[in-house]
């Protein structure tokens, strides 16, 4: 009866101890899992750092650009007046001509000077000269447009570069870019 008891005794003991192997494996296996996931929340962390970093750089350089073109509204709105004033004076000189000039203002410059240069008469060439002169007054009037920041953006990519070339070449964030583009299209 005592070696029943012993024997008895002897195979709890070897199941207690198993059970302790186990339970440790277990324990040490969650201390690793816990350790993972710590490195994984931490490089979260650093991550939403640093994109939140890049974020408040690129409003910064925002706030920057609207100010800066604020600025150049009011200077845009001076221009304009004297632009206005510009236009009268231009209109009243070609108003004092009294020769009219032909409809062709709205073609582009080589498509008439092709016309012109196949046609040899005499008064072509004088309407070629008024063409240009008025083309220059224009010029000097409405000075070429320059691209919209979209448009520059939508015409870099069309023509092949990436999406970082953009930026470095524009001085914008890439997030921004990125951003844009999407929204073209």
């Amino acid at each position: 009866m005592v070696g029943t008891v012993l024997v008895f005794l002897f195979i709890a003991q070897i199941l207690s101890f198993y059970f302790i192997i186990l339970l440790y494996t277990k324990i040490s296996r969650l201390k690793d899992i816990e350790k993972s996931q710590e490195r994984l929340k931490d490089e979260m962390d650093n991550a939403v750092g640093a994109y939140l970093a890049e974020m408040r750089d690129e409003n910064n350089r925002l706030i920057k650009e609207l100010t800066m073109m604020n600025k150049n509204r009011k200077n845009d709105e001076n221009e304009s007046k004297l632009t206005i004033e510009k236009n009268e004076k231009i209109e009243s000189v070609l108003s004092s001509e009294k020769e009219e000039v032909a409809t062709t203002f709205n073609m582009p410059r080589h498509v008439v000077a092709k016309a012109y240069q196949n046609n040899s008469t005499p008064t072509a060439s004088t309407t070629v000269q008024k063409v240009s002169f008025k083309d220059e007054m224009d010029q000097v009037v409405h000075p070429e447009k320059k691209l919209t920041m979209e448009e520059q953006i939508q015409e870099l990519y069309q023509n092949g570069k990436t999406i970082d070339e953009i930026a470095r070449m524009l001085q914008k964030g890439k997030t921004e870019i990125e951003l844009l583009l999407k929204f073209q299209h």
